[in-house]
């Protein structure tokens, strides 16, 4: 990790994008201030490989040698102390969700993670990955049925009108006539 690190001055950038057009980098993101649309880096998601600053810039300020803050870390229990407990659905039939997204976005982690608390919790669980071209940025989608117990569910796939959760983990594909038509009315 390099001990170098290129930041954005607000106050001297015109956001004309020239940096992020320069690079195609991630990084660079928009930021709005009081003065109009600024850019700023994401340090969580800088590659430090600088090319950024190869366009013609001199809002950018590169410091060596130094770190970024650590916020006072919170514990768990001050996080969450404000969250009420979840209220959990009446399983009188099986429980349908439909997660969309598009490859790297954690579909098929969040049907993992459900069907697995299913099972550990005695429930029938049942996970369908569907990932396609998921490589080439294509649609990923994972249908999970939860049921009292694995005798309750007699099909994987959910049909449409089936869904009572559909989670669009990406508005593009989320908003398609297929995943939309899953909805239970």
């Amino acid at each position: 990790d390099p001990a170098k690190r290129v930041m954005v001055n607000s106050l001297v950038c015109e956001g004309c994008g020239d940096c992020g057009q320069k690079s195609f980098c991630v990084a660079v993101l928009p930021k709005e201030t009081e003065f109009g649309r600024k850019r700023e880096i994401d340090q969580s998601n800088c590659n430090k490989d600088y090319s950024c600053v190869s366009g013609f810039c001199p809002s950018f300020v590169t410091v060596e040698g130094g770190g970024l803050r650590k916020k006072k870390a919170a514990s768990a229990k001050d996080r969450l102390s404000d969250l009420p407990m979840p209220t959990l659905p009446a399983l009188e039939r099986p429980w349908n969700i439909l997660i969309t997204g598009v490859g790297g976005t954690g579909v098929v982690t969040i049907g993992a993670l459900l069907g697995m608390a299913g099972h550990l919790e005695g429930k029938g669980a049942s996970v369908l990955d569907q990932t396609g071209l998921a490589q080439k940025g294509g649609a990923v989608t994972t249908h999970i049925r939860i049921a009292p117990s694995p005798a309750d569910i007699f099909a994987v796939r959910i049909a449409a009108g089936e869904a009572d959760l559909v989670l669009g983990c990406d508005m593009v594909v989320v908003n398609d006539y297929w995943a939309l038509s899953k909805i239970r009315g």
